[in-house]
C-alpha cells in the first residue's frame, strides 16, 4: 500500500507540473498577443492620424474657399522656421509636416521656403493697401549669404514705401541680422544672442594626422586652384585656396554698406573691435547691443506684447492678443493672380544640391530625378523653352554628364535652354550650365571652379606595420591589384593622372565650344578658380546679371511667344524610405528592421567609386 500511495503522489505532482507548464505557455502566448495588440493599435492610430492630417490639409482650404479672410488693419506676423531654397525637393504639399506636431520625415526634416516666394512675399506685403505693419522674427530662418541681401533689399523697399516692419527676435546671426537691419525697428529680450562674425571659417588639415596613423591620401587634381582635397595633403591653407575665397571681400563690403545705410552700424568694428569694450568693462553686457546701435529696444516678451497691443489694438478673435493675422492666413487672403490659360509653356527645372546619382533630396541633385525632370519638360509638346535654375557646388562627372545629355536632347528639338544661376553654379554646376543658349547669374553667385580632382586613401603602410602582406594571381597586370592596400606603381599613378587630365581637357574644351571662347583663354581662367557672378560676366562665363524672372522673360522671347505660362517641374517622389522613417512603426509592431535602405545601399551595386567621379569641391 505504501508503494502504491507514493506512486499516486508522484503522478499528481507530475500532472500538476504539466498543467502549470501548459497554463504558463498560454499566459505567455496571451501576453505576447496582448502586447502585439497594443502595438498594432498604436501603429494603426498613428497611420490614421497621418492620413486624417493629410486629408484635412488638402480639404480644409476647400471648406474655406467661400469664406473671405479680412486682413484689413491687422498686423502681419511672420515667423519662418526653416531654410530658404530654390525649390523644395519633395512633391507638394511639402509643408504639411509643419502642421503635424512631432512627426518628421526620415530624410527630409526641414521646412522649405522657396527663394522666389520669399521675395514675392515681401513684394506683395509692400503693395497690399489693407495692411501697414508686420512683426517679423527671422531667427529660425536659414538663408545663404547670397540670398540674404536680395531679401533684405525687398524688406527695405517695403519700409521705404511706408510700411512698418518690426523685428522681434532673441537670436540673430550674420544673415538674419542683415534682414533685420532693413526693418523699421529691432526689439530683443534682455538675454539675447546677436552674433556678427563676418564671412569665413576654418577646417581641419589632416596631413600630420594621416602620417601618424600611416594613412596615405592619394590626390590627383587638374587645376592649381582645385583645392578641395587640400586638407588631406597639407597642414595649412594654400595661397591658391585663399585666392579662391577672394569673392567674399566684395560681398562683405556690400553687407557692411547695406547695414550702415540702414542703421549707421559699422559691422567691421562690431566683428573685430567691439569685444574690447566688453573686456574693459566700458559697456554693460546686457545693454551693449543697444549702445552699439544694433537694436532699438531691449524688452521682455510680455512688455513687447503689451506695446504691440497698444500700437495695433486687440484681436477680434483671440482674447488678450494683438490684432494680428499670421502669414499663412495672410497669404490665403491675397488675391492670387490667375495663371495664364495659354498652351505655351516655359518649364523651370531646378538643379539644387550636390550632383550625384539617385533621387532629388534636400542638398542632393540626384541625376535620376533631374534627368526625369528635364525629360518631362522637353517631351511636353507645349514646352516652348526650358529655364534651368542651377544651384549646385558640383559633384559627379558621370551624373553631370547625364544631365548635360538630356539638355542636349531638348536643344536638338529646337527648345531654347536658358540657365539661371542661384547661390552656386560651380564645377559640375557649370559643367551642365555652359551649353545653355544664355546664362544669367545673380551678382553674387559663386561660379566657375572649372577643374577636376579625385581622392582615394590607401593603407599599405598600416598593413606593413601590422605584418599583413597582399599577394594574388591574375591573368592581367591589374587583376590582383588593390589600390587601397598596395603601393601604387608609377604606371598606375600615371594612368590615374592621365584620366583626370583627360576629363579636365574635356571640361575646358566644352566650355570653349559652348561659350565661343578660345581654348587658351579658357585654360587661363579655369584651373579650378572660383568667381562671383559679376566677375564671371567680365570673363564671359555668363551672359547677363539677372534674376530667375529675367531668365524666364528671355526664354519666352527666344521661343517667340508673347502669351505663355510658367510651370515649375516637380521632382519625382523619392522611394518611401527616403521620406518616412518606418523604423518607429516597425518597432511598435515588434518587427525587426533589417532592410532600411539608404542611398549608398541602393546604388552600391551599380555605382562604384572612381577617381574620375569627383568634379566638385
Amino acid at each position: 500500500m505504501a508503494k502504491k500511495k507514493q506512486k499516486s503522489k508522484a503522478g499528481f505532482f507530475s500532472k500538476l507540473g504539466n498543467f502549470l507548464s501548459v497554463a504558463w505557455s498560454y499566459i505567455a502566448v496571451s501576453r505576447d498577443y496582448f502586447w502585439k495588440g497594443i502595438r498594432f493599435t498604436l501603429a494603426t492610430g498613428i497611420f490614421l492620424y497621418i492620413a486624417i492630417s493629410i486629408l484635412m490639409s488638402i480639404v480644409s482650404p476647400l471648406w474655406q474657399a467661400d469664406e473671405e479672410i479680412d486682413a484689413t488693419g491687422k498686423v502681419v506676423v511672420f515667423s519662418p522656421q526653416g531654410v530658404v531654397v530654390d525649390q523644395p525637393p519633395t512633391p507638394p504639399p511639402a509643408q504639411w509636416w509643419e502642421d503635424i506636431e512631432g512627426l518628421v520625415p526620415a530624410q527630409n526634416q526641414m521646412i522649405y521656403y522657396p527663394y522666389q516666394d520669399m521675395l514675392q512675399y515681401f513684394e506683395d506685403f509692400k503693395n497690399d493697401e489693407r495692411v501697414n505693419a508686420m512683426i517679423f522674427d527671422p531667427s529660425g530662418l536659414g538663408v545663404s549669404i547670397v540670398y540674404a541681401l536680395p531679401i533684405a533689399r525687398k524688406i527695405k523697399e517695403a519700409v521705404d514705401s511706408g510700411k512698418e516692419i518690426i523685428v522681434r527676435s532673441d537670436f540673430l546671426t550674420d544673415s538674419t541680422y542683415l534682414l533685420a537691419s532693413a526693418a523699421s525697428e529691432i526689439s530683443v529680450p534682455t538675454y539675447n544672442g546677436i552674433s556678427i562674425n563676418g564671412f569665413g571659417g576654418s577646417q581641419q588639415y589632416l596631413k600630420n594626422f594621416f602620417e601618424k596613423f600611416l594613412i596615405t591620401p592619394r590626390i590627383i587634381a587638374a587645376g592649381d586652384f582645385k583645392t578641395g582635397p587640400e586638407p588631406y595633403t597639407s597642414d595649412r591653407m594654400s595661397d591658391e585656396a585663399r585666392a579662391n575665397l577672394a569673392f567674399y571681400d566684395p560681398l562683405w563690403s556690400k553687407w557692411k554698406d547695406f547695414v550702415y545705410e540702414n542703421r549707421e552700424v559699422d559691422l567691421q568694428w562690431i566683428a573685430d573691435e567691439s569685444y574690447k569694450e566688453i573686456i574693459n568693462g566700458s559697456v554693460n553686457t546686457l545693454e551693449m547691443v543697444k549702445v552699439w546701435g544694433l537694436v532699438d529696444v531691449i524688452e521682455e516678451q510680455d512688455s513687447f506684447d503689451e506695446r504691440m497691443i497698444e500700437k495695433f489694438g486687440y484681436s477680434d478673435i483671440y482674447e488678450g492678443e494683438v490684432n494680428a493675422i499670421y502669414y499663412r492666413t495672410y497669404l490665403a487672403s491675397l488675391d492670387a493672380e490667375l495663371p495664364s490659360i495659354s498652351q505655351n509653356k516655359i518649364k523651370v527645372v531646378t538643379v539644387e544640391g550636390t550632383i550625384m546619382g539617385g533621387p532629388v533630396l534636400y542638398g542632393q541633385a540626384g541625376s535620376d530625378g533631374v534627368v526625369a525632370m528635364i525629360r518631362e519638360a522637353h517631351e511636353d509638346e507645349n514646352t516652348k523653352a526650358i529655364v534651368l535654375r542651377v544651384n549646385s557646388p558640383g559633384g559627379s562627372v558621370i551624373d553631370s554628364d547625364y544631365m548635360r545629355w538630356e539638355i542636349e536632347k531638348a536643344q536638338e528639338k529646337g527648345i531654347p535652354v536658358i540657365v539661371s544661376m542661384g547661390t552656386l553654379a560651380a564645377s559640375g554646376g557649370y559643367w551642365i550650365s555652359s551649353l545653355a543658349d544664355k546664362i544669367y547669374a545673380e551678382p553674387d553667385t559663386i561660379t566657375g571652379s572649372i577643374g577636376v580632382y579625385g581622392t582615394m586613401f590607401s593603407f599599405e603602410k598600416i598593413y606593413d606595420w601590422m605584418g599583413i602582406n597582399y599577394d594574388g594571381y591574375s591573368t592581367t597586370n591589374w587583376g590582383a591589384f588593390d589600390p587601397t592596400a598596395m603601393d601604387w606603381p608609377p604606371e598606375f599613378e600615371n594612368l590615374m593622372q592621365a584620366s583626370i587630365y583627360q576629363i579636365y581637357d574635356q571640361f575646358t574644351s566644352q566650355v570653349a565650344n559652348d561659350r565661343g571662347i578660345p581654348i587658351e583663354e579658357v585654360r587661363d581662367i579655369a584651373k579650378g578658380r572660383v568667381y562671383s557672378g559679376e566677375m564671371a560676366l567680365e570673363i564671359n562665363l555668363v551672359d547677363e546679371l539677372g534674376t530667375l524672372y529675367d531668365a524666364i522673360e528671355f526664354a519666352a522671347d527666344s521661343a517667340n511667344v508673347a502669351e505663355y505660362r510658367v510651370e515649375h517641374v516637380i521632382p519625382p517622389a523619392p522611394p518611401a524610405d527616403y521620406i518616412f522613417d518606418f523604423n518607429f512603426i516597425k518597432s511598435l509592431l515588434g518587427k525587426e528592421n533589417n532592410q532600411h535602405f539608404t542611398a549608398n545601399d541602393i546604388y552600391k551595386n551599380i555605382r562604384i567609386y572612381c577617381l574620375e567621379c569627383e568634379v566638385a569641391d
